[in-house]
């Protein structure tokens, strides 16, 4: 098995000229050769050994995506060095945190949406190397580094299977970050199964736009380049992403529910909603033709694998999305295990499910009902934590905290998470996450978040979509009531949601809602919103203030 680093010098070796990163600026790609990128990672590994880092020194690295991301992870791979990716958007409590626990001794820095947050989150004197795009003060100028040659005796670190990779800290929904540590081989076996299993080559088409930060982005998109020796496009910006996507017209695709969810909320809301859609769609021609520009619109016509993850996706999405010929498949895995969980191929898909395990994965449910996972692509254990190692690697398995069930075909069945479940003043005991699915089905539900411990009954706070907030107050009401009542036939007496808060807040990092990786923080959300619980439904306080008779 090759490093990954191994893997890099095959391609440049084999296609030295060929385009791999693809960084768009004023809307025109700048591309850059295996060669080139070769090139521009040796130069700042050399840096890095000038600034005195040595072998399993630590560097983070703190940027949205970009190629720099991907040339300095290189870099620190040929340096000896063991990187420390933070996530865009990690509170300044969090980032301290990750570099005093990590030890780091430098660290890049990238664009972000507001580089004033970056700026007061970096300690002072920390030693700080600047990619192109941000605007902070730094320590040295990436540019400038990168095209200073490396000097001709310096001599590339060659890895061995099993020295130390990295360090991704989880942004867990509670508690401070957790170091997973990760070593060569795991890397290497998550990422090269993954392009065998999945079959993709040199004329496949990355796009790059989840954190790079959390291991999916970095071994579905990063780590699949490497062993598969295809491209990597990279959006400008939240602004420019469906030019970009119509751009890059990539045929590997990963995305999580809620960007599905927009792609979903925006077409219908140029057909005129789910009505006329339903009529068009059912008319002979005219409804493939529309099937047709609706995925050349979006950019996925030549996608052959449509991914998702990080949450579930609701069922009727996914039917939605399989009705205009975008297939999407949803795969399960986490931080300790690379990513490499299970997977529901084209194939062989089983929708409500998170797929089979990949290859050489071994999947079981303990008595407890809590989902374990072994393989190879396991982390070695948490940085500096070995009680917390030995609580999740008990027996040798990674204990998911996730609560689930393995059908008779082999399909895993994620059902919630064993610290999620609360006990209502019944004695019942519920768990949210499947009643999360049954009402995020609904298109004017974007987020939604289930919780009720000690009350009679759960209650639900729901983020209403862009579309629902511009809709009339009382008719949007009476819609999810309707929904709410449907949803409630499904579920035992004691699961029934007795109250919807709606909230028109977008639910985002910065507003402490979710986690960089896109889970709600329950906790979080039961703060702010537990006490505007009233009647069926309630409406929390709008940001802003508003005398319309519509939602916004």
């Amino acid at each position: 098995m090759l490093t990954p680093l191994a893997a890099f010098y095959a391609a440049v070796k084999e296609q030295p000229n060929k385009a791999y990163l693809r960084q768009p600026k004023n809307g025109v790609f700048k591309e850059y050769t295996w060669a080139d990128v070769e090139r521009r990672a040796r130069n700042i590994a050399f840096q890095l050994r000038k600034l005195g880092i040595e072998k399993n020194d630590k560097v983070a690295l703190w940027s949205k995506n970009c190629a720099e991301w991907i040339i300095t992870d290189i870099a620190i791979m040929m340096a000896g060095a063991v990187s420390v990716p933070l996530y865009p958007g990690q509170s300044k409590k969090n980032v301290r945190f990750v570099l005093e626990h990590s030890e780091a001794k430098v660290m890049f820095v990238g664009k972000h949406d507001n580089d004033q947050d970056v700026i007061d989150s970096i300690p002072e004197n920390f030693p700080t190397v600047g990619f192109h795009g941000y605007t902070g003060p730094t320590h040295y100028d990436f540019d400038q580094l990168v095209n200073v040659p490396a000097a001709q005796d310096f001599k590339v670190n060659e890895p061995s299977l099993e020295d130390i990779m990295t360090i991704v800290y989880t942004s867990g929904t509670t508690g401070q970050p957790k170091g997973t540590v990760h070593n060569y081989h795991a890397y290497a076996f998550a990422a090269s199964n993954a392009v065998e299993i999945i079959g993709l080559g040199t004329n496949d088409r990355g796009i790059s736009f989840l954190p790079l930060a959390h291991v999916a982005e970095r071994v579905i998109v990063e780590g699949q380049s490497y062993y598969g020796w295809f491209s990597i496009s990279f959006v400008e910006s939240l602004d420019s992403f469906q030019r970009d996507l119509t751009s890059i017209r990539p045929t590997l695709f990963f995305a999580v529910p809620r960007l599905w969810s927009k792609f979903q909320e925006g077409i219908l809301a140029k057909l005129g909603g789910m009505k006329k859609f339903n009529k068009l769609i059912k008319i002979p021609l005219l409804g493939s033709l529309l099937k047709w520009k609706i995925r050349r619109g979006l950019g996925l016509d030549q996608a052959r694998l449509c991914g998702c993850g990080a949450s579930p996706m609701p069922k009727a999405l996914i039917e939605w999305f399989d009705e205009i010929g975008i297939p999407i498949v949803e795969g399960y895995g986490m931080t300790e295990n690379m990513a490499y969980g299970t997977f529901n191929f084209p194939d062989d898909r089983n929708v409500g499910s998170v797929g089979k395990p990949f290859a050489h994965v071994d999947v079981k449910i303990s008595e407890q009902g809590e989902i374990l996972f072994k393989s190879e692509a396991l982390m070695l254990g948490y940085y500096k934590d070995e009680e917390k190692t030995k609580e999740a690697l008990a027996g040798g398995y990674y204990h998911t905290g996730d609560k689930g069930h393995i059908d008779d075909l082999g399909f895993l069945h994620i059902t919630g998470r064993v610290k999620e479940l609360f006990k209502t003043s019944k004695g019942k005991y519920v768990a949210p996450a499947p009643i999360e699915g049954l009402l995020s089905a609904h298109p004017h539900i974007e987020q939604v978040c289930v919780m009720g411990s000690g009350r009679n009954q759960p209650i639900a706070v729901v983020e209403l979509s862009e579309t629902a907030r511009g809709l009339d107050k009382e008719a949007l009401e009476e819609e999810l009531i309707q929904h709410l009542g449907k949803v409630n036939q499904d579920l035992e007496h004691h699961e029934r949601v007795e109250c919807l808060v709606l909230t028109q807040e977008t639910w985002t990092v910065e507003s402490g809602l979710i986690t960089p990786t896109l889970k709600i923080r329950r906790d979080t959300v039961e703060d702010r919103f537990y006490q505007y619980v009233d009647g069926t439904v309630s409406w929390a306080p709008a940001p802003e203030a508003n005398t319309s008779s519509q939602v916004a």
